[in-house]
C-alpha cells in the first residue's frame, strides 16, 4: 500500500521502536522524520504498523512535538496490556490473528485507535514468548514453545545478573579499594565465575566456559592473557607457582576414603612369616638421600670364594595387596609416584609406602630377595629369588655409601663389580649416556635455586644392581613362561658414540637419536641396557609395573602358578602406560616452569652455552647451567661449528606464560 506525505509509521532500528511521519517518496523508500528529529530512508518492508491518521501540516517542532507525543501514548498504552492473559485468551481458538482483532482482546474500551494497535504490536515484539509478530501478522506460540521460551529468558535474566556480579566482583579485585572482599565463598554468582575461571585457565580455548570468561573480562578491560590466572591468585585460591598440569590431567595428591580406609586396615595388618627364609641375622642395609621416606630397596654384600654374593632386598607389598582392592586399583590408575621439585605425589598412602612397608632400620619386613654369585671378574655364576624375611641393620645415605667406597674393603669391591656389570651391557650395546642432573631446590630468601650435581660412586652402584635384580626377574619370568610385561627399546635411530662415552656434549647428542622404548608381552631386547630381557620389579611403592611383576613373580614362588593372566596384564598396562604418560608429561612441565622461573632473575645477563645442531636457519644451542636446548637465528655471513662453546643473553622469560627468547651476546665469536 502507498503511504501518503504526514501519515504515521512504526518502525523498529537496533531493537529500539521509532515513530516517525512520512514526507516523501523517492522510488520504493520513503523519507521519512522520526520523533527523535532523525531523518531516514526506508522501504515499506520495514514498516510494523502504518496509521492512517495524518499529521496536520505545521512547522518542524510542531511536527517532532507531535510525533513524540504519539510515541510516548504508545508506550503508555503497552504498558497496560498483559500478553500473558492475552495469550491464554486465545491460545486455544486459533493460531494467526491481526493486530486489530488483538487490539479489540488487549483492551476493554470502546473508543480504540490505531495507538492502541501500535502499542500491542510494540508488547508483543518486546514480550516475544507468547507471540510472534511477522509480515504484519500475529502467531499464536504453541504451549511446548512458551515453556521453553520462558526458560531461555530467566536463564537469560540469570546470565546478565551473574555477569554483573562477575563485573563488580572484578572491578573490587582489580581496582584500589582498601579493606575489600576478594572472595566470598558463600556467593552463587562469585562462586560460579571462580570455576568457569579455574576451568578456563585449565582447558584453555576447550574450557565450555570459554567464551563467557572471555567476554566477562573483555567488558571489564581487562585484557591481557594471564589475568583470569592471576585473578585467582589475588582472591588466595591459587598460588603464584599453582601446577596447572595437575588439574589438566586430573591427577591429585590426597586419596579417597576408601583407599585411606583399606591402608589404614593393611598398615594394621600382622606381618605372616611362613613360608619366608629368615635373613634378620643378615647386615642388610639401606642406601637412599635423607630426605627419602619410602624405601622399597636394600643390599647385602657377603664374599663368596674369590668373588662376591649379592643381596638385592625389594619390600614384598605385593604379596599383601589383592587384585580389585581400593589401593591396588589406585596404584594401578596412578602408575607412578611422581616426584616434583615442590611436590611429592605418592601411588600409594604414606602410611604404606612411608611407614608399613617401607624397609625403615630395625623393622621386620617380607622381601622378595634377589641374589646374584658374581666373581673377582664380574660373570654372573649363579641367581636365585626367594620370599625372605628381613631387618635393615643401617640406613646408609650416598655420602656415606661413598665413604666406604673410598675406604677399599667389600664395598670397594662391589663397586667395581657394579662397573663390570655395566662394561659387559655396553659391549652387548648398551647406552648409558650419563649427563649431570638438573636439581631445583628453593630457598625462603634466594627463590628458585638450581645446580648440576654428578652421580657420585654410591647413586652409580644402586642403579646397577637394581638393573641386575630387574634382569634377573626378566629372565626368571620369561624362562618360568609366566605372564608379564617387559620393558623394551629398540636400536637407536643413529648411534654416533660408543657406550662408554662420558663428555656431557656427545651423550646429549646422543640422547636425541635415542628410540623410545615400549610396554610389551614378550621379552624384547632392551637395546639401551644392551639386554635381551627387561622388566622392572625394584620399586613396588613407587611404580605399577613393579608392584605387578613383583606379585607374578611372588605368587609363583608361593604356589607355583601366576596371580593374572596375560589378559589381565594387557588391560593392566594400558592403564600403567596412561599414567605414565600424565606422569611424564606433569614432570617435564613442572620442571621447565621452575627453570624459567630462575631465568627471569637472569635476563640480559651472558650465559654460556654450546651449540648442538645447525639448521637452515636457526642453531640449536644448549644452556650450559640448565642443560635445555634453546634455538637462536642464525647471522648471515658467520660461520658455525658442533659442540663450539657461545655465549647467550635471555631477552624475554615468562615461566607462568612458557615463554623463553634468546638471542646472541654481542661481541660472541661465530
Amino acid at each position: 500500500m502507498d503511504v501518503a506525505n504526514n501519515q504515521v509509521v512504526e518502525f523498529l532500528e537496533n531493537q529500539r521502536f521509532f515513530t516517525a511521519m512520512c514526507i516523501g517518496k523517492k522510488g520504493n523508500r520513503y523519507h521519512l522524520l522520526t520523533h527523535l528529529g532523525r531523518e531516514m530512508n526506508l522501504p515499506e518492508t520495514r514498516f510494523l504498523h502504518v496509521s492512517p491518521q495524518r499529521i496536520k501540516t505545521a512547522t518542524r517542532n510542531e511536527y517532532l512535538q507531535e510525533l513524540r507525543s504519539i510515541f510516548a501514548k504508545r508506550d503508555i498504552l503497552k504498558t497496560a496490556i498483559n500478553i500473558p492473559e492475552l495469550w491464554e485468551l486465545v491460545r486455544d481458538d486459533r493460531e494467526i490473528w491481526s493486530p486489530t482483532e488483538l487490539t479489540g482482546l488487549a483492551f476493554n474500551v470502546e473508543d480504540i485507535g490505531p495507538d492502541h494497535e501500535a502499542a500491542v504490536i510494540r508488547a508483543v515484539i518486546d514480550e516475544h514468548v507468547h507471540f510472534k509478530f511477522r509480515d504484519g501478522m500475529i502467531a499464536v506460540q504453541t504451549a511446548e514453545n512458551v515453556g521453553r521460551l520462558l526458560e531461555q529468558k530467566m536463564l537469560e535474566k540469570e546470565r546478565l545478573e551473574r555477569l554483573s556480579a562477575g563485573l563488580g566482583w572484578l572491578n573490587t579485585i582489580w581496582g584500589d579499594a582498601k579493606d575489600k572482599l576478594l572472595y566470598d565463598a558463600k556467593d552463587p554468582d562469585i562462586s560460579y565465575w571462580v570455576e568457569a575461571i579455574k576451568d578456563f585457565c585449565i582447558k584453555g580455548e576447550e574450557s565450555g566456559y570459554a567464551a563467557e570468561v572471555k567476554g566477562l573480562f573483555k567488558q571489564a578491560g581487562l585484557n591481557r592473557p594471564m589475568v583470569p590466572f592471576y585473578t585467582l591468585v589475588k582472591t588466595g585460591i591459587w598460588g603464584e607457582d599453582e601446577n596447572l598440569e595437575l588439574y589438566r590431567f586430573d591427577i591429585k595428591a590426597d586419596f579417597p576414603r576408601s583407599v585411606i580406609n583399606h591402608a589404614m586396615e593393611l598398615a594394621r595388618s600382622t606381618l605372616d612369616t611362613k613360608g619366608l627364609r629368615d635373613l634378620t641375622e643378615t647386615c642388610i642395609f639401606t642406601i637412599d638421600g635423607p630426605e627419602t621416606t619410602d624405601i622399597d630397596d636394600a643390599l647385602s654384600f657377603e664374599r663368596c670364594g674369590n668373588g662376591l654374593e649379592l643381596g638385592i632386598h625389594i619390600t614384598n607389598f605385593g604379596a599383601k595387596i589383592d587384585p580389585g582392592s581400593p589401593v591396588f586399583e589406585e596404584a594401578l590408575s596412578r602408575a607412578t609416584s611422581i616426584y616434583l621439585p615442590d611436590l611429592t605425589i605418592p601411588m600409594i598412602p604414606d602410611i604404606l609406602s612411608s611407614n608399613a612397608f617401607s624397609l625403615n632400620k630395625n623393622e621386620p619386613r617380607a622381601a622378595l630377595s634377589f641374589f646374584v654369585k658374581l666373581d673377582k671378574n664380574g660373570t654372573i655364576l649363579e641367581t636365585n629369588i626367594e620370599r625372605t624375611l628381613i631387618r635393615v641393620s643401617n640406613r646408609m645415605s650416598y655420602e656415606d655409601a661413598d665413604s666406604e667406597i673410598e675406604k677399599g674393603g667389600i664395598f670397594s669391591e662391589a663397586y667395581q663389580l657394579a662397573r663390570m656389570l655395566q662394561s659387559a651391557r655396553i659391549e652387548k650395546g648398551a647406552l648409558p649416556l650419563p649427563i649431570p642432573e638438573l636439581v631445583i631446590r628453593f630457598d625462603s630468601e634466594k627463590g628458585v635455586m638450581i645446580k648440576l650435581t654428578n652421580p657420585g660412586p654410591a647413586r652409580f652402584l644402586v642403579a646397577e644392581y637394581m638393573i641386575l635384580a630387574n634382569r634377573i626377574a626378566a629372565e626368571f619370568l620369561r624362562d618360568n613362561f609366566i605372564p608379564a610385561l617387559y620393558r623394551s627399546q629398540p636400536p637407536p635411530r643413529e648411534q654416533i658414540i660408543s657406550g662408554a662415552e662420558t663428555d656431557i656434549k656427545a651423550n646429549f647428542r646422543q640422547r636425541r637419536l635415542i628410540s623410545k622404548g615400549g610396554l610389551v608381552k614378550k621379552p624384547e631386547a632392551h637395546h639401551g641396557l644392551g639386554l635381551a630381557a627387561y622388566t622392572t620389579v625394584t620399586s613396588p611403592l613407587r611404580r605399577g609395573l613393579d608392584l605387578l611383576m613383583q606379585q607374578q613373580l611372588d605368587s609363583f614362588l608361593r604356589c607355583g602358578s601366576p596371580l593374572h593372566d596375560i589378559e589381565g596384564l594387557e588391560k593392566m598396562s594400558a592403564t600403567l602406560q596412561h599414567g605414565l604418560a600424565a606422569a611424564s608429561a606433569i614432570k617435564q612441565t613442572r620442571m621447565r616452569y621452575f627453570v624459567l622461573k630462575h631465568m627471569e632473575g637472569r635476563i640480559n645477563m651472558p650465559l654460556d652455552a654450546w651449540i648442538l645442531d645447525t639448521g637452515p636457519h636457526k642453531v640449536v644451542a644448549v644452556l650450559s647451567d640448565y642443560l635445555m636446548p634453546v634455538e637462536l637465528p642464525k647471522r648471515p655471513g658467520s660461520t658455525y661449528s658442533m659442540d663450539q662453546d657461545i655465549k647467550i643473553n635471555i631477552k624475554k622469560v615468562n615461566a607462568r606464560e612458557n615463554i623463553l627468547k634468546v638471542d646472541w651476546c654481542n661481541g660472541t665469536r661465530h
